[in-house]
């Protein structure tokens, strides 16, 4: 029996025992040729088996009177059809929950070869990366090595999609959650529901079906970790957390898992379990609750273009600011809505020394304020200002341009010499030619010459290029005058990619990524971080089949219910995802709309998403959506990961910002002609990189 036959037959069983061969066609997806033949092999199965077989009636009507023997047949052979069609899911999970896997287990267990497990673990290799985890190989077989939090949160997608949410549950997904169960030691949940009820009460909220599913799981992946001493021990935002009302109602309540479960709980822990209580989206009007990271990270990308067009500087690619803000905005949003002030103001000292940036970065913010309604505080804007002063220095370290020299000196070769190294080490200049007077006459002064500087007291030339005079061996006044000529400084940090580079053009690199962690520990505070994992491409997302170009809707619902269909047709999403695209925009508003004309749509990312996609749709006419906001492009996407679509949408945001990439997709019928103009900017963005 195979996968096909087993989806027959409960068909056939769903059906009370009545279906045709086009019914059985529509919902396997293969022809009514492939259908008959399969009804054949059933009913082989059938009476070997002494159950009756299936009817073949006229016009292709099919029928079983004794339907309901199928079900024992069914549930009999369900373990034999299910190991063999999801081995992969049942590796993995054994991957996630055990920390350390035998190859050789694994083919006995399943009775394959070793190539065949070894390409299943080639494909759970690439799900783990993109929760930053690694296999790595040990002595006796393959150890998970990565953070505890991805572990935890790997682990919690894996809960949340195979426990019952309440609702009618497959027999396949029954199969995975006591799998799973088996690796969580069969923990009570309803000790855990208890305690849960019990810390809504003292926080006086409704916690929703979804939320209280999703903190119920985390809390029984939380026990059995630290039951298997696997703790918690770093945090960011500690200091935030343990001053909320949530983490003190936590600390005075979580005895009660402590004893129950016989385990000791760290303030780690409890600053982590306080990070999911306020993130529920309860029902309470006073709670502390901010809005889903989704719809934070979608404000940070507006908010960063929205400074470029005030301030003039593009810091749309610039990730640590993103995260930076991210992670800021987060309990800004708690104080902001819970009335709390910083303790720490640098108002004062930012409006001192930076008072054009903290005016532009008030501006930029207004998206915020109006995305939460509510104003923000001069205190909260400066110590955002603070992340955008970081992240312009950078971009100055990163961009900046090296002058063009020409060194003339009247004291001989070794001098010459000694005052070109002065120079380099202090300016990151480029020293066309050193070049005693007498050769002076052989040069020729060309336009991509910056500056002259020479030893010599006095130099005249007929050229319009500044000229310096300087000591042989710099001094102090020498150095104030170069630095009046804007001459680019060497900084006290060196880029990461350079220290990177130089490494791998004289020997091999056999763990890059450890490589990178290990100079970012040891050379602190020492290196520039420009170098971050390389998400998907904006190219790996879209393709002919989620292009669609001149769509007609005449309302903005339409608009979004036809991009999420796309979703939907590509296998990316169930249907009920679309409709949290649309409540999204009812309860939120058009935040959504990115610039004028296009909107990037999305769902709840724990709702009916299969795996990350997105579809780019644009309408023959633009609709309206709330707000009168006209939008007649639509980038839809859903994501079972909160960052593994960041890259592309960079990618995406960046063509539309500054390659007019609008006015080609409203020129064009052509998908293939998106899709090239899509991968010639891949193409070139990564040349200019090198």
């Amino acid at each position: 029996m195979n996968k096909r036959i087993y989806s027959i037959l409960k068909y056939i069983l769903q059906e009370k025992g009545r279906a045709t061969i086009k019914d059985i066609s529509n919902f396997t997806g293969v022809n009514d040729r492939t259908v008959r033949y399969d009804i054949e092999k059933i009913n082989e199965l059938l009476l070997e088996n002494g159950i009756a077989p299936i009817e073949k009636l006229s016009k292709g009507e099919l029928y079983h009177k004794e339907y309901k023997d199928l079900n024992s047949f069914i549930q009999e052979n369900f373990k034999t059809v299910f190991i063999n069609e999801y081995r992969q899911t049942i590796i993995l999970i054994k991957v996630l929950f055990s920390n350390e896997i035998c190859i050789s287990d694994l083919c006995k267990e399943f009775d394959v070869t070793r190539t065949t497990v070894k390409n299943e673990l080639s494909e759970i290799r690439t799900v783990i990366r993109e929760n930053g985890l690694e296999l790595e190989t040990t002595g006796s077989g393959l150890k998970l090595v990565g953070s505890e939090e991805s572990v935890r949160n790997s682990q919690l997608k894996l809960l949340n999609k195979y426990r019952n949410l309440g609702y009618t549950n497959s027999s396949e997904k029954m199969f995975l959650f006591t799998l799973i169960s088996e690796y969580l030691n069969n923990l009570s949940v309803e000790e855990i529901e208890k305690f849960i009820n019990y810390i809504a009460k003292q926080l006086n909220i409704i916690i929703t079906d979804e939320t209280y599913f999703i903190l119920s799981n985390y809390i029984l992946i939380m026990i059995s970790r630290i039951k298997e001493k696997k703790n918690i021990e770093s945090i960011s935002n500690k200091n935030f957390y343990s001053e909320t009302n949530e983490f003190k109602i936590l600390k005075k309540g979580i005895s009660f898992l402590e004893a129950n479960f016989m385990i000791e709980i760290s303030d780690f822990e409890l600053v982590k379990l306080t990070d999911y209580f306020l993130g529920c989206s309860n029902l309470s009007l006073n709670n502390s609750a901010y809005k889903e990271w989704l719809e934070i990270e979608i404000i940070v990308k507006k908010i960063i273009l929205h400074f470029k067009k005030i301030y003039g500087v593009d810091l749309s690619g610039d990730t640590s600011l993103v995260n930076g803000l991210v992670n800021h905005i987060k309990p800004t949003i708690h104080r902001i809505k819970n009335g709390i002030k910083l303790e720490n103001s640098v108002y004062d000292e930012v409006l001192e020394n930076y008072p054009e940036l903290l005016g532009d970065v008030r501006e930029a913010l207004k998206i915020l304020e109006e995305f939460i309604g509510i104003g923000i505080t001069d205190d909260e804007i400066a110590f955002i200002a603070l992340h955008f002063k970081g992240a312009i220095d950078r971009n100055k370290v990163i961009k900046k341009e090296s002058k063009n020299v020409i060194l003339i000196c009247g004291y001989g070769y070794g001098t010459s010499k000694l005052l070109e190294q002065q120079l380099k080490e202090r300016y990151n200049i480029n020293i066309l030619e050193v070049i005693p007077l007498n050769q002076l006459s052989n040069i020729i002064l060309s336009d991509n010459v910056d500056l002259i500087i020479t030893t010599l007291i006095k130099l005249e030339l007929n050229t319009e290029i500044p000229i310096v005079s300087v000591h042989p061996i710099l001094k102090k006044e020498d150095i104030e005058i170069l630095d009046g000529y804007n001459l680019p400084k060497h900084s006290n940090r060196i880029l990461l990619s350079t220290l990177i580079k130089s490494v791998s053009s004289n020997c091999e690199i056999r763990d890059r990524t450890k490589l990178i962690e290990e100079f970012k520990t040891i050379l602190e505070g020492k290196v520039i971080d420009d170098l971050s994992v390389e998400g998907k491409k904006l190219s790996d997302f879209l393709n002919v089949d989620n292009i669609k170009l001149k769509l007609s809707a005449t309302t903005w619902e339409e608009a979004i219910r036809k991009s999420g269909k796309i979703l939907l047709e590509c296998g990316n999403i169930e249907e009920e995802y679309i409709e949290t695209m649309v409540d999204k925009i009812k309860q939120y508003g058009s935040y959504i709309v990115i610039t004028d004309l296009l909107a990037i749509p999305h769902g709840d990312i724990s709702v009916g998403v299969k795996n990350s996609g997105m579809a780019l749709v644009t309408l023959d006419r633009a609709v309206l959506f709330p707000e009168n906001r006209k939008v007649k492009y639509l980038l839809a996407f859903c994501t079972t990961e909160s960052k593994d679509y960041l890259d592309a949408l960079n990618s995406f945001l960046e063509l539309v910002d500054n390659h007019k990439f609008l006015d080609t997709l409203n020129s064009t019928n052509s998908v293939k002609k998106v899709i090239d103009t899509i991968k010639k900017y891949e193409f070139l963005s990564k040349m200019l990189s090198r």
